[in-house]
């Protein structure tokens, strides 16, 4: 009775690959993400500081 136990091998095989497949896509997603927060942060104070310095040269 080789069948059954070949098929559960395949099984359990395909189970283990997408498990891997979706944990590696969220750790990729995780790290996107935080890299758009980054370049959110820093345009963010970019354009304060823009906006500072240009308040400060119609004050002149």
């Amino acid at each position: 009775m080789a069948g059954p136990r070949t098929s559960e091998r395949f099984l359990d095989s395909g189970v283990w690959i997408v498990f891997g497949v979706l944990f590696v896509g969220a750790a990729l997603l995780v790290k996107v993400f935080v890299v758009l927060v980054v370049v959110l942060v820093v345009l963010a104070v970019l354009l304060g500081l823009t906006l500072r310095l240009v308040r400060r040269t119609r004050r002149r």
